[in-house]
């Protein structure tokens, strides 16, 4: 395996390639050897090329060697595809078309294997295995090893029998058995062993079910929810982990799953550090810690989670043969050939039941650009699709339904183009004529028409659910306040009784926006989300099972309700929330509208989206470590470059990540829980982001806090946007465009990672209160947006700090460094071991140049008086100090854009 320890040997990998862009975007290729990326590479010629990968890699062992094409794709009528010829092992070429070499299409499942190939003209892997005889052992490569030493590993397994036997696996280390167990238990159960290991090396910790079978219909399975090694738990689904399906050969794996439906091998990666660090026993609470909040459901029909939040692609994956491009191919799939194709169906069906007992959701995408219509009629990039001339033919022949502006012009049309982007609205309302067949329901919208076609879709393809994105997860770029039909407009009078000026559109639009704003956007709020719930039923009626739906969140939540009508609370009160996730999207490169935006920015994002609307569950889409990203450290972090450009980059990442991963929020339960429940990496969750990072994040579930909670008001949001109403702007929403009222108190070392909301507020008991609340904005151009009896209502529960009021709070936590050029920022936490977690970082500044230094760092702390122990969770060192008078402290020194993690614990001794 590529990984650390004393057998290892230099190794280059050499890929000869060429590729085809599509929309100016290139292939992109990440190479893994055994399961784990050890490189990647955008092919960007359509030239023979050769891209270079070097690695350490584990001496006298075979290896697994996978090209993963990652980024296949249409854009404009072009078509992304990667070729790859040969690659290199030191040297040694292995062809594409080795008899060795096969092609998994479509997701890396093992589902749709063929032959290996030249052309990879759909997105996935070519599976290359590497005989131990390309890797062999120097002399330096094969250094004494490290005495063995004992650790206990324990396997929480379940199974179910059948004729009587229960399933059987062995325990195997680095592909060698050293236990077995048959595993009897119904429930899951811990099966413990003592295994001798070499604590200076990586490991392979394997459970090897080998005893699948039916008998007389009772089918024998395994269910393996984790291992624990040396105390680190390890779960079946964390990122790394893999199911070798059959023989352990490499040939057929998937990534980790809980159950264990055929005989296979789940392998899961145990680094030095894990033996070289017991994970902590649970230490004995503060004598001054609240009781625990208490423990709330919070399920989603998604695999989701706020204690270990997975990958998203571990929870959803856009399903091959089900997905046929843009909006039209879906909603027009009856005129698409695919879609009547039984041989298609039944190949689209089969990986769509491949992907669910995988138990990842198959999903299919929905969204189309401002250019979609045009680039579909006559001569486009898009006319030769079937989709997307039905959907042409359908909006000329129903033009009363589309989008107008203020002016009663249809939105983005001219001469060449009278239909403009063929939007129509979910809330539009329909001709009787044009309503679902069987509709029973009064007044059919476009919303029932676009439920009735995907629900039956879903159930065409064997899917559960769509992804949506632009066009389909708001207004479209217009605005609320830019877009109207006088159907609407009829309709909005007839539920609001407001009967609206003129005999235009133009004079309705100028009436509604100077003097019924407010109404109209609750109009439009409302309407999405009785498209939100349409859909969500009409998945449910068509397939029998829950809908997975999941949509991006690009901006704040006052400018998400206000320029795109989408209100998470609503929704989540309108709809099944279990059925949605709120992907809150904060990875723009670290720019938001072309303006440069703090790290600080994605922890405010997540925290006041998740905060506002706890009923609903959201993930968070982070940037990672890819080319996209490398190119804006580049261009923005300007007074840096080579190595210290490098380190920079990876400094941002690791406090994005570790800041935002724990940040908390309160549910309306009185409890309080991890406010991402879904990690996605970049947009179609690819690029690296370290193991170690996410093992501590996962690893370090947040239960309390410890500190101030930012407040979130959606009376203040309202307020404001009364004061504003006209504009409805992503600019001039509550708390601005980048949340700076936010954003500039962190950045400025005060200590929250806490969000409440007033959905929350009543339910705030001694458990899961904080030390203070902090409102970042209370007023606007001389108003007042919060009112005396919300104050009243915080200060019932803690003080109250009101903008800059909060730079000059100091407790329960606080950073103290000499370095005028720095500032140590961060918050602390409880975890589920009642540890107290200081995560701290060295902030990262878009001015910053070389000359900075690592910064000598104080911590202080208000406890109960005793003797502490504090443990370093990323350089494993330790140290102790005392707290007197309720004030203690210690002394760490925090490299330049760096991220300490410490836990705190009383020493009861």
């Amino acid at each position: 395996m590529a990984s650390t320890g004393s057998n290892l040997i230099d190794v280059t990998f050499a890929i000869d390639a060429w590729g085809n862009a599509a929309g100016g975007i290139w292939p992109h290729l990440s190479l893994k050897l055994d399961g784990t990326t050890i490189g990647q590479a955008t092919v960007n010629s359509s030239s023979l090329g050769r891209y270079t990968i070097s690695a350490k890699v584990e001496a006298g062992s075979a290896h697994k060697l996978q090209i993963v094409y990652d980024n296949d794709g249409t854009k404009n009528g072009e078509d992304r595809n990667l070729f790859v010829r040969t690659v290199s092992v030191n040297g040694t070429p292995i062809a594409a078309t080795d008899k060795s070499v096969t092609y998994d299409k479509g997701p890396v499942d093992g589902k749709d294997v063929v032959t290996g190939q030249e052309g990879l003209f759909w997105g996935g892997a070519l599976n290359v295995p590497l005989p131990a005889s390309l890797f062999p052992a120097t002399a330096s490569s094969a250094a004494t090893p490290s005495a063995s030493k004992p650790f206990e590993i324990v396997v929480n397994a379940s199974g179910t029998s059948a004729g009587g036997v229960p399933p059987h696996f062995k325990l195997l280390v680095d592909g060698k058995a050293v236990a077995e167990a048959k595993v009897a238990a119904a429930a899951e159960t811990a099966y413990k062993f003592t295994v001798n290991l070499d604590p200076t090396l990586a490991h392979k910790i394997q459970v090897q079910y080998d005893n699948d079978g039916v008998v007389n219909g009772q089918d024998r399975s395994l269910s393996v929810g984790s291992v624990v090694v040396n105390g680190h738990a390890i779960a079946s689904t964390a990122a790394g982990v893999t199911y070798d399906k059959g023989a352990l050969d490499g040939r057929d794996v998937i990534a980790g799953q809980k159950g264990m439906w055929w005989n296979g091998t789940l392998s899961f990666p145990v680094t030095a550090a894990q033996l070289a660090s017991t994970a902590a026993t649970t230490p004995s609470p503060p004598t001054t810690l609240p009781p625990a909040p208490p423990k709330t459901e919070h399920d989603a029909t998604g695999a989701v989670s706020s204690d270990r939040p997975p990958l998203m692609s571990d929870v959803s994956t856009i399903s091959w043969g089900a997905d046929r491009g843009l909006a039209p191919q879906h909603l027009f799939w009856d005129s698409v050939p695919d879609y009547k194709n039984a041989a298609h169906l039944k190949e689209t069906r089969d990986v769509a039941a491949g992907h669910l007992a995988d138990g990842v959701l198959p999903l299919i995408g929905l969204q189309l650009w401002e250019d979609t219509f045009e680039y579909s009629q006559n001569g486009g990039e898009f006319a030769s699709l079937p989709g997307h001339q039905a959907w042409v033919t359908w909006v000329k022949a129903h033009p009363q339904y589309l989008g107008r502006d203020g002016d009663g012009n249809v939105l983005n049309s001219d001469s060449s183009n009278p239909y403009g982007w063929g939007y129509v609205s979910p809330l539009m309302p329909l001709d009787a004529k044009d309503a679902p067949a069987g509709w029973t329901g009064g007044t059919a919208h476009y919303a029932d028409w676009m439920a009735d076609k995907l629900g039956r879709l879903s159930a065409l393809t064997g899917t559960r659910g769509y992804e949506l994105a632009d066009f389909f997860d708001g207004s479209p770029h217009s605005g609320v306040m830019d877009f109207f039909n006088s159907r609407m407009i009829a309709e909005f009078s007839a539920k609001t009784g407001i009967k609206v000026a003129g005999s235009t559109l133009a004079q309705q639009a100028a009436d509604i926006v100077d003097n019924h704003p407010t109404q109209w956007l609750d109009y439009f709020v409302d309407g999405w989300a009785y498209g939100w719930k349409a859909l969500d039923d009409a998945i449910v009626k068509n397939t029998g099972h829950n809908a997975w739906l999941t949509t991006q969140v690009s901006f704040t939540p006052a400018a998400m309700r206000e320029f795109a009508g989408v209100d998470a609370r609503v929704i989540a009160k309108t709809m099944n929330p279990d059925d949605i996730l709120f992907n809150v999207q904060t990875l723009e490169h670290f720019e938001m509208q072309h303006k440069q935006a703090p790290a600080s920015y994605e922890q405010a994002m997540l925290g006041i989206h998740a905060a506002r609307a706890p009923e609903a569950h959201y993930g968070h889409m982070l940037s990672s470590s890819e080319n996209d990203y490398w190119n804006a450290v580049d261009s923005l972090y300007t007074g840096v470059t080579g190595t210290v450009r490098e380190e920079l980059g990876w400094g941002r990442l690791e406090q994005t990540w570790l800041q935002s991963g724990w940040t908390m929020v309160a549910d309306d339960h009185g409890g309080a829980r991890r406010a991402a429940e879904q990690w996605s990496r970049s947009y179609h969750d690819w690029g690296e982001v370290k193991q170690e990072w996410l093992d501590m994040l996962r690893d370090i579930v947040p239960t309390r806090p410890f500190g101030p909670a930012l407040y979130y008001s959606v009376n203040a949001e309202k307020a404001m946007n009364a004061l504003e109403p006209a504009g409805n702007s992503i600019g001039n929403a509550y708390l601005g465009e980048l949340l700076e009222p936010i954003t500039k108190l962190h950045d400025a070392g005060v200590t929250f990672g806490y969000y409440v909301s007033d959905e929350a507020l009543p339910s705030i008991t001694a458990a899961n209160a904080p030390s203070a609340w902090i409102i970042p904005q209370a007023s606007y151009d001389g108003h007042s947006l919060i009112s005396d009896a919300e104050i009243a209502a915080l200060k019932a529960k803690a003080p109250v700090l009101i903008g800059d009021e909060a730079l000059n709070y100091h407790g329960p936590l606080s950073f103290t460094d000499k370095d005028p050029d720095a500032q140590i920022t961060g918050y602390g936490f409880y975890d589920q071991k009642d540890r107290l977690i200081v995560v701290a970082s060295d902030r990262v500044d878009f001015n910053d140049t070389a000359a900075r230094k690592a910064v000598a760092t104080h911590v202080e702390l208000q406890l109960a008086n005793g003797h502490y122990k504090v443990e370093d969770l990323v350089h494993h060192t330790s140290q102790s100090f005392d707290v007197v008078n309720g004030i203690g402290g210690f002394d760490t020194s925090i490299a330049r854009w760096d991220t300490g993690v410490y836990a705190i614990t009383h020493d009861a001794a």
